[in-house]
């Protein structure tokens, strides 16, 4: 069962600690102790003043960059592993499944410790969700903008678990009895869920970045806002097919030009605060380097046969540049080890620092202008996508596309999508699986699985749900294949 005791255990344990941190990195100075729960998963005293409240919400994202499932770099790294992005030198047999596209369901761990992860994430909002619910303390603003954190964080979840395995149970509460014998969602209904969850939110959040006050404004944009809300009810939309919907979504954060703009400067996309992210994850200086994407992707020699520091660019992804891109040399470096010369994701350029200067990007600008693009094209606004792909283009330092038609805009988008979203989140992976073109490039005519030794399914396009959590739960069926 995905949602176990283990979990409010784990919860409890991370809780403590990150309400430590979240409250330093704030500046407050006194160190916050919240008991054990006996039998609940948060004792109401966590909900009895803001401070604590907000400290449980924003534990949930220092766990996502921190914990051992580290999202922004695990996502990228499995999901790049069994596209055509990444090319694997890992030893660990878990990565050789990865890059041959033959998942284990009952032993790879690593596939149930993503699934476990994010789950454990999604257990911890409707814990905020609840305890907000019936606080009598905690009321206004405050309350209503850390519902709005948690719904968003619960849809954000969601959304890559749907991405990863298609139908999955929907956890919308901390029962332990319910959760434990839930079934699957079909990934329709996930979605729908998804587009509620980010409604709610989007009223409800701030329009402006807060602080640890839930309600005063702050420069550093890591707290979610209608804003971040509104971009990822756009790529919701986009993934359900209602384009109509995505485009309008994209548009109203796009004109919010007061706040968000694109970066001329390519390498100051992903710096701390940058113009263009409209959400971030926060770095911990004590950990001694910046992003875990940096720490984890940044290679100085030959790649490892581990878990970190173990893969490069693949030479289909290296060859999917066109002369002239400015992210060609911006966003990628190499490394030699005399021999050899390996390219790596170069987006984040500081390792070992105690000074931060850039913080992990999940949502940004650029994304929202394909989104439309997308769904323009798909209206046959085809004018309209021409121009929303070429201000990407454009800011790469290449000439406008030369689509005439639905189909070359749909597949130029996607191109541009794989230039511009390389090793962030998995989106690579994700897109080509939900645009029906992942047959195609794993199997017969591109043959990518086969070039990384494997044999292509186009059952391979769902990850298996892990044995260990239908054992606990015999109601969860398993994906085709497996």
């Amino acid at each position: 069962m995905f949602i176990n005791n283990s979990c409010m255990k784990q919860f409890i344990k991370s809780l403590r600690f990150f309400i430590s941190l979240i409250v330093a990195l704030t500046g407050c100075k006194k160190i916050i102790e919240i008991a054990p729960p006996k039998s609940q998963l948060v004792t109401t005293s966590v909900f009895e003043n803001a401070t604590t409240a907000t400290a449980a919400q924003t534990a949930i994202y220092s766990q996502m960059e921190y914990s051992d499932q580290a999202l922004p770099y695990c996502i990228p790294l499995y999901a790049g592993l069994s596209s055509d992005e990444l090319t694997n030198y890992s030893s660990i047999p878990a990565f050789i499944e990865f890059y041959g596209n033959s998942l284990n369901a009952r032993d790879n761990t690593y596939v149930q410790a993503l699934w476990a992860g994010m789950y454990n994430l999604i257990y911890q909002a409707n814990a905020i969700i609840e305890g907000l619910q019936t606080s009598s303390s905690i009321k206004g603003a405050v309350k209503q903008q850390l519902i709005g954190e948690a719904k968003f964080t619960r849809a954000f979840l969601n959304l890559n678990l749907t991405n990863f395995w298609g139908d999955v149970p929907l956890v919308a509460a901390t029962n332990y009895e319910v959760n434990s014998t839930l079934t699957r969602s079909s990934k329709s209904n996930v979605l729908a869920q998804v587009i509620s969850d980010l409604k709610q939110a989007a009223v409800a959040l701030n329009s402006e970045y807060v602080d640890g006050s839930d309600t005063s404004v702050s420069a550093d944009r890591v707290r979610p806002t209608k804003w971040a809300a509104t971009s990822l009810l756009a790529r919701a939309y986009l993934y359900s097919g209602a384009f109509d919907s995505a485009e309008a979504q994209a548009t109203d954060v796009i004109e919010n030009s007061s706040m968000f703009s694109l970066e001329a400067d390519l390498n100051n996309v992903f710096l701390a605060n940058s113009k263009e992210a409209i959400w971030q994850l926060l770095p911990n200086s004590s950990t001694g380097y910046n992003t875990v994407e940096a720490a984890n992707f940044f290679l100085n020699d030959a790649p490892s046969s581990g878990v970190v520091n173990c893969t490069t660019l693949s030479n289909t992804l290296l060859s999917a540049f066109e002369q002239g891109d400015n992210r060609r040399k911006s966003w990628i470096d190499s490394s030699t080890d005399g021999v050899k010369y390996y390219y790596y994701p170069f987006k984040y350029k500081v390792t070992q620092s105690s000074s931060i200067t850039e913080y992990s990007m999940v949502l940004r600008l650029a994304e929202q202008y394909l989104i439309r693009a997308e769904a323009r094209a798909q209206q046959d606004n085809l004018t309209g996508a021409a121009g929303d792909l070429n201000i990407i283009r454009n800011r790469a330092g290449l000439p406008n596309t030369t689509a005439t038609t639905k189909s070359d805009f749909l597949a130029a988008i996607l191109h541009e999508r794989q230039t511009e979203f390389f090793s962030e989140w998995g989106h690579r992976w994700f897109d080509i699986v939900r645009t029906g073109t992942v047959n195609s490039i794993m199997g017969s005519p591109q043959n990518v699985c086969v070039q990384k030794g494997g044999t292509w399914s186009s059952d391979w396009q769902l990850y298996p749900i892990p044995q260990v959590e239908r054992e606990n739960n015999p109601q969860l069926t398993q994906n085709s294949g497996y």
